[in-house]
C-alpha cells in the first residue's frame, strides 16, 4: 500500500516539474519495458534448461535450506535413488496441498544442474517468460 502512495506522490511531483503528464506516461512505459526485458532475461534460460531436462518419477521427501545461509527452503524429491533439489524454493502457502510425501510426481530432472523442476517451477518459468514477451511486446507497441 505505501509503494502505491509513494507511486501516485512520485508522479504528481515529476508532472508538476516538467509540467506534461506525458513524459511520466512516457518514463513508465520505459520502466516496464525494462522490466519485461529483465523478466525475459531471467526466464529465457530456464526454458532452455527445461528443454534439456528429462522427465522423472520422483517422490517428495520434504523441505529444507539448501546451504546454511540460504533464506528460503526448497523442495527435495528422491530421483533414481538420489535425493535432488528443486530449482526454484517451495511456495509459502498451502504447503500441506501443495507438497505431499504420499504421490510419486513428474519432474524434469536436470542431471548436469543436479536440480529438478516440479510443477510449480515449470509453471512459474512458462508464465514469467510468457508474461513477459507479453508485456514487452505490447509496451513496445505503444511506443510506436
Amino acid at each position: 500500500m505505501e509503494f502505491i502512495l509513494i507511486l501516485i506522490i512520485v508522479v504528481i511531483f515529476a508532472s508538476v516539474l516538467t509540467g506534461n503528464l506525458g513524459y511520466v506516461l512516457f518514463g513508465m512505459a520505459g520502466f516496464l519495458l525494462l522490466t519485461s526485458g529483465l523478466m525475459v532475461l531471467i526466464f529465457l534460460p530456464c526454458v532452455a534448461l527445461l528443454l534439456t531436462s528429462k522427465w522423472k518419477e520422483a517422490k517428495f521427501v520434504g523441505l529444507d535450506l539448501p546451504r546454511e545461509n540460504a533464506k528460503w527452503q526448497v523442495a527435495y524429491y528422491l530421483v533414481d535413488g538420489e535425493e535432488v533439489p528443486c530449482i526454484f524454493p517451495e511456495e509459502g502457502v498451502f504447503r500441506d496441498r501443495f507438497y505431499r510425501e504420499d504421490k510419486v510426481y513428474h519432474v524434469l530432472w536436470n542431471k548436469r544442474l543436479g536440480r529438478v523442476f516440479d510443477r510449480f517451477s515449470i509453471a512459474t518459468c512458462i508464465l514469467g517468460l510468457t508474461f513477459g514477451l507479453l508485456l514487452g511486446s505490447y509496451m513496445l507497441f505503444l511506443y510506436y
